[in-house]
């Protein structure tokens, strides 16, 4: 299987890579995004604006934050808030808040030319009272995942990629690969 992944984040080639078992051929484009809560809607779109401009197989991805308190805020657009407040300030914004459930989503784009599938890996977890670890990046310091006791920084990049939403996602477009080879 040969494909390009195109992103500006270099985490998520370490963590795409470490997931897939292979080399990726990277692609640094600045994409414009749709404005949607619709998460699989707006992968669909990056595949096909980042098709023209690569001209080959390629994936994108894109992470919805889903804060249940929240409902369902800031899902896709956790990048922004982020880059606004930090990992400290959305843990500020959860003050005096008892429900911090949240659910976390990454969806895959694979165009291999001709169509776009998308793929939705899912895990559920909690805002942790406070950021936690270096690792990572983004909002990895605050998220715990049901089953864990480390934030995703707290994790190495092994650990985390063996029970993310980015695994479950990757290994859907795997499964997917053996079947559909490109």
């Amino acid at each position: 299987m040969s494909f390009a992944f195109v992103t500006t984040n270099k985490g998520k080639v370490k963590e795409a890579e470490g997931i897939l078992g292979q080399k990726l051929e990277v692609f640094s484009l600045d994409l414009d995004e749709i404005q949607s809560m619709d998460l699989e809607k707006i992968v669909r779109q990056k595949a096909i604006a980042a098709f023209e401009k690569v001209k080959k197989p390629l994936i994108v991805d894109d992470v919805s934050v889903e804060v249940a308190a929240w409902n369902g805020f800031p899902g896709p657009f956790v990048k922004f808030l982020v880059e606004a407040v930090g990992p400290a300030g959305a843990i500020q914004m959860m003050h005096g808040v008892n429900e911090r459930r949240v659910v976390v989503k990454a969806s895959v784009g694979l165009h291999d030319g001709k169509n776009v599938y998308t793929f939705v890996g899912e895990v559920s977890g909690v805002i942790a009272p406070s950021p936690r670890g270096s690792g990572g990046y983004g909002w990895d310091s605050i998220f715990i995942q049901d089953g864990q006791s480390k934030t995703y920084a707290e994790m190495t990049l092994e650990e985390k990629n063996a029970i993310s939403h980015r695994h479950a996602a990757l290994e859907k477009v795997r499964a997917f690969l053996v079947t559909h080879p490109m």
